[in-house]
């Protein structure tokens, strides 16, 4: 008797679910889309208006560079390391990100791009390949803050180095 009624209260409930399913569904897909995408809309309009075009201001980090152990092996993107190249790593902007920076002790600069993640040790925003650092000044103090500028396509390339 037991296991009949399961039975009865799976197939009620399967045909209750079968039946008003999809009259449900039918109904809240079409809820709102109108009154939500038009928000959507706004906020988007709302937000180019209200920022600052992205790159005017730099975001002070502090940069170390790496070079000669970490020389021909693979970095967190895939590439092979090349301390020779302009690149650099970075915690948390996506590879290929075009960054400027300036070392504001001597108003050097060099552009580099995103292809690795680091560096770990507290305190690091930025780990430069040995060849940027060198063009910027980074090699005798090894650690510095420095400006940096993100390159948005928007902006331009950044060939103003």
């Amino acid at each position: 008797m037991r296991t009949l009624r399961k039975k009865l209260l799976v197939t009620y409930l399967g045909l209750h679910i079968l039946l008003f399913g999809p009259v449900v569904a039918f109904s809240v897909t079409d809820l709102g889309n109108e009154e939500i995408s038009q928000s959507q809309a706004d906020l988007v309009i709302e937000s180019q208006h209200t920022q600052e075009p992205p790159g005017n201001e730099p975001e002070i980090m502090v940069a170390s560079y790496y070079a000669d152990y970490f020389h021909g092996r693979k970095t967190a993107s895939g590439e092979v390391f090349d301390q020779y190249a302009m690149t650099c790593a970075h915690k948390t902007l996506p590879f290929d990100t075009i960054l400027m920076i300036n070392n504001p002790q001597n108003g050097k600069r060099v552009k580099v791009r995103v292809n690795d993640r680091g560096p770990y040790p507290p305190g690091r925003d930025l780990d430069l390949t040995f060849a940027a650092a060198k063009k910027i000044g980074l090699i005798r103090p090894g650690v510095a803050p420095v400006e940096v500028y993100i390159i948005h396509p928007e902006n331009g390339d950044g060939k103003d180095e």
